[in-house]
């Protein structure tokens, strides 16, 4: 999801995206929030998270000191920002 300056949070029926295998969120200026724990985890088959030029979820996604960490620490793998 590119470009989508006003959202604040992804909705909690990502989690109907059984067979997302990666998650690529961009320029979401405004966007601090994703989805619930037990919804992150559900997409079991989600593999990647990569989250660039979003500077409030970036933040928040911290390696293990951001709040929602926790929603994406099970991801194998988790790019912020190029890394």
């Amino acid at each position: 999801m590119s470009r989508f300056h006003e959202i604040e949070a992804l909705p909690e029926l990502l989690g109907n995206l059984s067979s997302l295998r990666r998650l690529h969120i961009n320029s979401c200026n405004k966007l601090m929030y994703l989805p619930s724990v037990d919804v992150m985890r559900s997409l079991s088959k989600l593999k990647t998270i990569d989250i660039l030029m979003c500077p409030q979820l970036e933040t928040r996604c911290e390696r293990e000191s951001g709040p929602e960490w926790s929603k994406i620490s099970h991801i194998p793998q988790i790019i912020i920002n190029g890394r």
